[in-house]
């Protein structure tokens, strides 16, 4: 066999083996399942053989259960942002800072090339990729209307309630686990459009993301580059920044109309102690080449209007634009919100943007789309996805038993820690792998 077989009796630890007879459900009694992220090579060396092989979790536990009452968990306060009222997200935070000193002093003593490892504890039972699906949740609801508007403006407007509708759900406070290369997810919505997304690139980490209606009414694709600001700058602030570089676009096949858009930042406070918070900042742009439409949506006091207001309300402008020749060759995504992100004559404007991404969205003082009255559409797991697909994470599923059997989470979790540590182990395997063959390629180009 290519993995070491283990029994039942070595897999299982003492204090629940015989006498658990539900946690015995939980593991696989021989080997792994087809679909899994390591290899042999790495599984063998690192101490992932330690932990038990986990079955799939059913469909009904791969279903994210979106909660109307969401915000309730949280304290918004409106001069810093969005405050986890949850004391277990607390606890679980405690001690980080002790655990990454342990290992890199660790490294250093044993002379090894430092690696750092997060706790499983401070991470949610999803993956990244899980979570991008909540910010386009609200795609068959929002975006049908787009399609069926004949006035472009109406529909360039909805795709700005589109980008905003479901921002408000990166407010939860767990981080989600990192996307291994070559990950995908794939889920689905009540009226049959599908979500599509998968993690091309580690470094830079860049995932894409495909979404088709049921109705060919449009399609959503695009990328998203989440950069992470300084570890070291993070540690000392205790706080992270988080950079979703990318672009979005949604084509409307009907109407042949197109519009992209970037993401606003995100800055994680508490993120290694204290209570954690969170808001979006910086600002967001839109543009419609075709019809001569651009819109710039400012976050968290990033332009004079914000000033003294709240740190969740937004303010932007709808207005024309003649784009150049050499506007269309520059690169979409723009790093920070440009020193007049509005034009200077006011004829060019059309419309006004205000609200808040907690609250609401109005256009010109009137409300368009209210996110506290709003649900998104159910969106579920597919039943037939790829062999890549994120349920097949060993260091997921067990995270998620050790959330849904009180009773043995830490025994779960500390199967989720082992198994984490071997799929960061194969990840960095198979960029020595990938540097070698580069190397290797080189040497013989430079041969020819």
């Amino acid at each position: 066999m290519l993995f070491k077989k283990k029994s039942q009796k070595e897999t299982i630890p003492e204090e629940i083996d015989e006498e658990k007879e539900k946690a015995k459900k939980l593991f696989y009694q021989d080997n792994f399942d087809k679909n899994t992220f390591i290899t042999s090579t790495i599984f063998n060396k690192s101490d992932t053989y330690k932990a038990p092989f986990p079955i799939r979790l059913t469909k009904e536990q791969l279903t994210f259960k979106y909660n109307p009452d969401f915000l309730k968990d949280f304290l918004i306060k409106d001069n810093s942002g969005v405050y986890s009222l949850k004391q277990e997200i607390v606890d679980r935070q405690g001690g980080v800072i002790k655990d990454l000193v342990n290992q890199l002093t660790k490294s250093v003593v044993a002379q090894k090339h430092v690696t750092i490892s997060l706790p499983i504890r401070i991470f949610e039972p999803r993956s990244m990729l899980e979570r991008y699906t909540d910010w386009f949740c609200f795609a068959p609801d929002i975006l049908e209307k787009a399609a069926k508007c004949e006035d472009n403006l109406e529909t360039f407007k909805y795709v700005i309630i589109f980008s905003l509708s479901a921002i408000f759900r990166s407010t939860e406070q767990l981080k989600p686990l990192n996307p291994l290369l070559g990950e995908t997810y794939q889920c689905e919505w009540e009226d049959g459009s599908k979500f599509y997304i998968e993690h091309i690139s580690h470094d830079p980490p860049i995932s894409r993301i495909y979404i088709t209606s049921s109705k060919n009414l449009y399609i959503v694709s695009g990328y998203i580059n989440m950069e992470l600001g300084g570890i070291l700058k993070a540690m000392i602030k205790n706080a992270f920044q988080m950079i979703p570089k990318g672009k979005i676009t949604v084509y409307f096949p009907q109407k042949k109309q197109t519009v992209s858009f970037q993401l606003p930042k995100i800055n994680l406070g508490g993120a290694l102690y204290g209570q954690r918070f969170i808001y979006f900042y910086d600002h967001m742009k839109f543009e419609d080449t075709d019809n001569n439409l651009k819109a710039v949506i400012a976050f968290a006091n990033s332009t004079k209007e914000l000033k003294k207001k709240r740190i969740h309300d937004i303010y932007g402008k709808i207005f024309k634009y003649n784009y150049t020749p050499k506007d269309l060759e520059k690169p979409f995504y723009i790093e920070s919100i440009p020193f007049k992100p509005f034009p200077a004559k006011n004829e060019d404007v059309i419309t006004e943007i205000t609200g808040s991404w907690l609250e609401n969205i109005q256009f010109d003082g009137k409300e368009a789309f209210s996110i506290k009255e709003s649900n998104p559409p159910s969106l579920n797991p597919s039943d037939n996805p790829l062999p890549s697909d994120s349920r097949y994470r060993e260091d997921k599923i067990w995270l998620k038993h050790s959330f849904d059997n009180k009773d043995f989470g830490k025994v779960f979790e500390g199967y989720a820690q082992s198994w984490k540590l071997g799929l960061e182990a194969q990840q960095r395997y198979e960029k020595e792998l990938r540097k070698e063959y580069e190397k290797k390629n080189k040497t013989k180009n430079k041969k020819k």
